[in-house]
């Protein structure tokens, strides 16, 4: 029932919409002001209102914009918006005029030059009286060209409210709505719940932030800086001795470089040794050569 409710007010509402811009669309008026603006003085309106159609040589030129009475001079001055782009030539006069309903309406009569304009905000003379009925024939074209147009804009009403896009764009709508109120809940379910819980786990944070900060502050940052300017100090000191018993490997005329670098000292180490080992094998074959001894002890001689 609620659903049905909104698709009539809905169709109501966009009838509404179209009727009157249907009204201003043949009535001629105008949504946004301009500044094209002049000004008619007469002493009869002749029944004229606000928003009256404004014609020229039978053609819609304009809308009447304002009326003002001024007592003293027994004078009406009607302001006209006329439409953009369409000027007043000098020497031209008003009249008011009614169609074949009855409705005023004022009827430029353009002056003869149409090069000599008037600035805009000029005033014209004007007269009332005279109907429309003398020109009826110029109205005719407009009346038969009104009627197509009053028949499509109530076609196009018709097919609107009888198009099935409108009743699903109200279900959209409808859907839309309830999305709407479904993520309204969970952001407030949010807001009492998880939020508070987060704001809690960011004070611990920065809880523990602040006593890390005072920890590090603590800390001996210069000592430590000296220790570690001792131990520099004790690297290089150590690679610069390195460096000297390297200097001391590759030096020829040194005593570890001649150890190191010179042949012979090789090869008589090689040789001392080569003679150690054929000592020690001759030692382990021919052990009586070299050890004497007696289990009854020596004899003595007489």
């Amino acid at each position: 029932m609620k659903s049905k409710e909104i698709k009539i007010a809905i169709t109501a509402i966009i009838a509404v919409v179209i009727v009157y811009l249907g009204i201003i669309f043949m009535k001629g008026l105008k949504l946004f002001s301009s500044d094209n603006i002049y000004y008619v003085e007469m002493s009869n309106v002749g029944g004229l209102s606000k928003a009256g159609e404004v014609i020229a040589n039978g053609m819609n030129v304009g809308v009447v914009k304002d009326i003002v009475y001024d007592g003293s001079r027994q004078i009406a001055t009607v302001s006209i918006e006329l439409n953009e782009g369409f000027s007043l030539p000098r020497n031209s006069h008003a009249t008011t005029v009614k169609d074949m309903l009855g409705a005023p309406k004022m009827n430029i009569i353009l002056g003869e030059n149409p090069r000599d304009l008037l600035t805009k905000g000029d005033t014209i003379p004007g007269e009332g009286g005279g109907d429309l009925m003398s020109s009826i024939n110029d109205m005719v074209p407009q009346l038969k060209a009104l009627m197509p147009k009053l028949d499509s804009i109530l076609s196009a009403v018709n097919t609107l409210t009888n198009d099935p896009a409108l009743s699903a764009s109200i279900q959209n709508m409808e859907y839309i709505s309830t999305s709407l109120k479904s993520t309204s809940d969970d952001v407030g379910r949010l807001m009492r719940n998880d939020v508070p819980q987060l704001m809690t786990h960011a004070n611990t944070i920065c809880s523990n932030l602040e006593a890390t900060t005072e920890q590090l502050r603590q800390i001996d940052l210069v000592g430590m800086a000296g220790d570690a300017h001792a131990t520099l100090q004790n690297a290089s000191q150590a690679v610069s001795e390195l460096q000297l018993f390297t200097n001391q490997l590759t030096n020829q005329n040194s005593s570890l470089g001649k150890l190191m670098n010179d042949p012979s000292m090789y090869n008589h180490l090689d040789s001392t040794m080569n003679n150690a080992s054929k000592l020690l094998e001759d030692l382990r074959l021919h052990p009586a050569r070299y050890v004497h001894f007696s289990v009854f002890g020596k004899k003595e001689k007489k």
